[in-house]
């Protein structure tokens, strides 16, 4: 018996996709140029919130104190930051407005709050509403002074 376990078009087209990943290797997303301007040593880090360039190296964004580097999101202590910064935006400031953003925030905050993210859910859909939990004060973080 040499027939396949999986046969029809969607198994097909699988194999095909697979076989072209395979034989070609995987798709370089960007142009030969953009992937030596990104390793460029000279390169200048941006922060991932708000894109403003990073200097320095710094654990947090001197611009709006969202954390930021190269391995955040792999450092367990860092890490810790980035979710908290990211369950913040869910709750506070104006409302978001794409779907896709709000779906994963919800379906990450079940995945992490468990029996709790009703709560969380609560305070997101008063956010879309217009009446956030709070107003986000933030002071500025000055690092470059307090380094001196």
């Amino acid at each position: 018996m040499s027939a396949p376990r999986f046969n029809g078009p969607l198994a097909a087209a699988a194999a095909r996709t697979w076989n072209g990943i395979l034989r070609h290797g995987r798709p370089d997303p960007w142009p030969a140029e953009v992937d030596a301007a990104v390793r460029d040593p000279a390169a200048v880090p941006l922060c991932v919130n708000c894109l403003q360039p990073q200097a320095g190296h710094h654990w947090f964004c001197p611009h709006c104190g969202g954390p930021t580097g190269e391995y955040v999101a792999t450092m367990p202590y860092l890490y810790i930051f980035q979710q908290g910064e990211f369950f913040r935006r869910g709750v506070m400031g104006p409302p978001e407005r794409r779907v896709g953003v709000l779906v994963f925030q919800a379906l990450y905050a079940a995945a992490n709050y468990s029996f709790l993210a009703p709560v969380y859910w609560f305070w997101m859909v008063r956010r879309a509403q217009g009446r956030p939990i709070c107003v986000e004060r933030r002071p500025v973080v000055r690092f470059e002074e307090a380094a001196e």
